[in-house]
């Protein structure tokens, strides 16, 4: 150990220095509890230094002065002291030989058993009655499916498919049908089980696929085919072709004994351009495709709708001649879905659709059920289930009075009723197929007026109407309208009668056009409805419009009065502002408009629709009367401003 003055950092030879020095002033700290924890530390790498040291010089001694069989025979001493110091087994685990196999009991061995008496004749009568009746099919071979009697829905699906699968008299290329059923009707079932094994034993489609909004979600669906193909032995039985696994047998992809491919994919999956040798999928199966995450964000929706269904699914065809079944079964869960838009002609025209209610008339007796209503939900009562329950035992003939179930059987209208005080938006979306949350709605199609204008009960409307002393006004919601995802162009036509002060809303022309064509039909109104005042939003791109509309009306001739609106405001408050004058009937709709042209329709539900939270997708027709009714009470503010500061100045 070296050290020159006190104030001078110690330098140490060797480990023994450091040990030494750490003891004695140990010693010295002993009466304060020890060393020191940052002397401690010092000491500690001081010592790994030297030991580092030492280790590295060592080395190079030996590398420079030990000869190679010194070399040799150190590694052996060393291997030699670790295998010494360092015994153990290697051994090979055991293998298990009573490995527990959970093995599927086979279904129908009962029915079998009691058909053994049944000859050859009589199971291929059986057969081919089943084969053009898919319920006869479902009750012989799925008795297990079918815990309940089959409510109008499981009917109306069975006779349906009977009649239309492969009917290339009714379908030259396919049948396409969108349906609507309640959440909990045993719909899966039947479309993605017992269904396609109708086809696969009738060898009715070669290729079938299987959607749902997850390849987890199809794959289980597709796991109950396979499941039936393997242990249904009344199935296999009658159809003896069926028997063993495939080609291909996978949790995503079968192909059957008879090659029959059948595919599990998710929604969004590429469809279009798949093949089967020279097949192409002959049947498409739906089966709830969409989930709430979907239909809230915009970009699924869009991406899942114009991009996937529209661009992709749709054009799933082969050459001129092949055929396809498109079948698309789910719960609407939002306005804006894709399911809501497949039931919808002025969307999709070329598919037929059905929407299935899970309560299709509702109880006379409100009275009984708020009272049961307040029980079930008495916070204070620890037995409220079953106070409540008992309380419609009492009075179940009274309180069922009037009412009518989907599926008495197997969704009883109590626990319809429990569900819908316990969330009534989702049994809305979910048990009746409602989308909407009428809380949130600004105004409903029942606070509305509708009246016939051209009824001979109404003729002071009509005379009201077409009076040319009476003011016309008009406005319009412009869009682009390139593509077929565009917002549409909005063209509202009010009229206010002088006498009464009712407001009639005489049009509405509601489409997706380009800019040419919305200045040309404006001006064509205007020839036809002279109005007092027309007014354009004049936002961004919109005070392009408003400035041709103006040019074009020049030229014609017809100077024509334009009035240009920045809206500020957001919409729902735009619609607020005039939902009074709606609601009491102020504003009159015409209800034979509303049942006949789809674009007053169209506009009419665009409005009794409109939430304003940013969910909606289409509210043209909201801004396009909001603009037209502007007019009329900003006329009516400004002449009272004018009188009062006459008054004023009196």
């Amino acid at each position: 150990m070296k050290s020159q003055n006190s104030n001078e950092k110690v330098k140490y030879e060797s480990v023994d220095d450091v040990r030494t020095h750490r003891d004695e002033l140990d010693k010295k700290f002993k009466d304060d509890g020890g060393l020191p924890e940052y002397l401690a530390d010092y000491f500690d790498e001081q010592l790994l230094d030297l030991k580092k040291k030492e280790f590295f010089a060592e080395k190079r001694k030996l590398r420079y002065t030990t000869t190679d069989e010194e070399k040799k025979e150190y590694h052996k001493k060393v291997n030699e002291e670790f295998w010494t110091s360092n015994i153990f087994l290697i051994q090979k685990r055991p293998k298990r030989t009573h490995q527990p196999v959970f093995e599927e009991p086979l279904r129908n061995q009962e029915r079998l058993e009691d058909e053994s008496g049944l000859s050859e004749e009589d199971i291929v009568i059986l057969k081919t009655l089943c084969e053009t009746d898919l319920y006869l099919f479902a009750i012989r071979y799925f008795n297990h499916y079918l815990q309940c009697v089959s409510s109008k829905f499981h009917k109306y699906l069975y006779k349906y498919l009977s009649e239309n699968t492969n009917n290339r008299k009714s379908h030259s290329r396919g049948f396409k049908h969108a349906i609507a059923a309640p959440r909990g009707n045993a719909k899966s079932s039947i479309i993605s089980a017992i269904y396609p094994l109708w086809c696969i034993a009738y060898n009715k489609k070669k290729f079938i696929i299987i959607v749902s909004d997850t390849i987890g979600q199809a794959k289980d669906f597709l796991a109950d085919v396979t499941r039936e193909l393997e242990n249904n032995a009344l199935l296999l039985r009658d159809f003896p072709h069926l028997k063993g696994k495939g080609a291909i047998w996978r949790a995503d992809e079968i192909i059957t004994k008879n090659d029959i491919k059948i595919l599990a994919l998710g929604t969004g999956s590429k469809i279009r351009g798949r093949k089967f040798g020279v097949e192409r999928p002959g049947l498409l199966i739906f089966d709830d495709i969409e989930n709430s995450e979907m239909v809230r964000s915009e970009s699924e929706r869009e991406f899942i709708r114009t991009k996937w269904f529209n661009r992709d699914v749709l054009h799933v065809y082969g050459a001129k001649g092949s055929y396809t079944d498109f079948l698309f079964v789910g719960t609407m869960l939002g306005k804006e879905s894709l399911l809501n838009k497949l039931i919808d002609p002025a969307e999709y025209p070329d598919w037929k659709s059905v929407v299935f209610k899970a309560v299709e008339e509702f109880s006379l007796r409100d009275d009984l059920w708020d009272e049961w209503e307040r029980l079930y939900k008495n916070r204070f009562d620890e037995d409220r289930i079953e106070n409540a329950r008992q309380y419609f035992d009492d009075n179940t003939e009274e309180m069922l009075e009037g009412t009518k179930v989907l599926w008495p059987e197997g969704d009883p209208y109590y626990d319809l009723m429990v569900s819908k005080i316990t969330d009534k938006s989702a049994f809305n979306s979910e048990k009746m197929n409602n989308p909407l949350d009428e809380s949130k709605i600004l105004i409903t199609l029942d606070e509305m007026r509708f009246e016939n204008f051209f009824s001979s009960e109404n003729e002071w409307m009509l005379r009201a109407i077409k009076n040319p002393y009476n003011n016309r006004y008009g406005a319009l919601d412009p869009s682009l309208g390139k593509k077929s995802s565009s917002d549409y162009s909005c063209i509202c036509t009010i009229v206010r009668d002088k006498k009464t002060g009712f407001i009639f809303v005489i049009d509405f022309s509601l489409k997706r056009r380009i800019v040419d064509k919305q200045i040309t039909d404006i001006l064509k109104f205007h020839e036809q409805y002279r109005y007092k005042m027309f007014s354009v939003e004049t936002n961004l791109f919109q005070l392009v419009i408003a400035d041709n509309l103006r040019k074009a009306s020049i030229k014609k001739g017809l100077y024509m009065p334009i009035k240009d609106v920045i809206v500020k405001n957001d919409k729902r408050a735009r619609l607020e502002k005039h939902a009074p004058l709606i609601r009491d009937g102020t504003v009159i709709f015409c209800g034979t408009k509303f049942k006949k042209n789809l674009e007053y329709n169209k506009a009419i539900k665009q409005i009794s629709e409109f939430i304003g939270d940013g969910s909606d997708g289409h509210d043209d027709a909201v801004d396009g009367l909001s603009l037209a009714l502007d007019l009329i009470t900003m006329n009516k503010f400004k002449l009272r401003t004018k009188q009062a500061k006459k008054e004023g100045s009196r």
